[in-house]
């Protein structure tokens, strides 16, 4: 289920184009995407009568190569709930750089649970890394240290493949296409093969669902593969600002007990 609460705290055409390279001239600094540098958001998450069970972030901030980006999201239980999990932390994170048409493409994207401190810490890893010069996609799981699982898959070199972090920063920036008023197709990976991020405007709204989004300018329906979160469903319910900073979101019918919401709380940038 908290894997449900860290959904919230982010919301997120098939395109085919030359592999990534690296940008080696001043123009790369006209690249959007250095307008939103060190950026944060910060989401309060609910869940049935539980005011701020969590609280969630999203930051960008500059790699440690030249033209690349990273972006951690963290969700962090709190109070009873902090103790209940043994201080579960939830954290994803995806290094992009600039392709050559100017959209952002992964190198890695892992995911990362830990729980406990000190002695009693224990922390899972899972991690994807796209190799497009040999079109492949490294896949790995990492438990306290110590690989247990390693796979390579092919991958198509003009069709990249993107997470669910470099997706959302590619929609912020409206590469693929108006978010809330078509329906967008993202190709992403999987194991059994390729699928879709689907973005499309949400129509079907119930009494509550309609007061939780009342006047939020952008308002979707997302649909991403229950793996990976960890969830049951497809189901995601999401309002952008007028900025595109995703503001508001809903998982539906969690568990059968009720709905997980978050709430953009505050936006800051961070000193460098």
């Amino acid at each position: 289920m908290f894997k449900m609460l860290l959904l919230t705290s982010f919301i997120f055409c098939s395109l085919s184009f030359p592999g990534p390279v690296y940008a080696q001239n001043p123009t790369q600094m006209t690249h959007p995407i250095y307008a939103l540098l060190n950026e944060q958001l910060d989401y309060d998450i609910s869940f049935l009568w539980f005011d701020r069970l969590a609280e969630g972030s999203i930051t960008l901030t500059e790699g440690e190569d030249p033209a690349t980006f990273l972006i951690i999201m963290q969700a962090r239980t709190l109070g009873l709930a902090a103790l209940f999990t043994r201080d579960r932390l939830e954290k994803f994170q995806t290094l992009m750089q600039i392709g050559a048409d100017g959209l952002l493409l992964p190198l890695w994207h892992s995911s990362h649970t830990v729980r406990g401190r000190g002695r009693s810490r224990s922390e899972k890893i899972t991690k994807y890394s796209f190799d497009y010069k040999k079109a492949e996609v490294r896949y790995q799981k990492i438990k306290n240290g110590r690989p247990y699982t390693d796979q390579l898959f092919d991958m198509e070199i003009d069709k990249p493949l993107f997470d669910i972090l470099s997706a959302l920063y590619n929609l912020r920036l409206g590469y693929f296409g108006a978010v809330g008023e078509e329906r967008i197709l993202i190709p992403t990976f999987h194991r059994k093969g390729p699928q879709d991020i689907i973005i499309e405007p949400l129509i079907k709204k119930d009494r509550k669902d309609k007061k939780f989004f009342a006047n939020d300018p952008v308002q979707t329906r997302i649909l991403v593969d229950p793996s990976v979160f960890g969830t049951k469903g497809r189901d995601i319910l999401a309002s952008f600002d007028a900025a595109m900073r995703p503001q508001k979101g809903i998982i539906k019918n969690v568990i059968g007990l009720g709905d997980v919401r978050g709430i953009l709380r505050r936006l800051h940038v961070k000193k460098k």
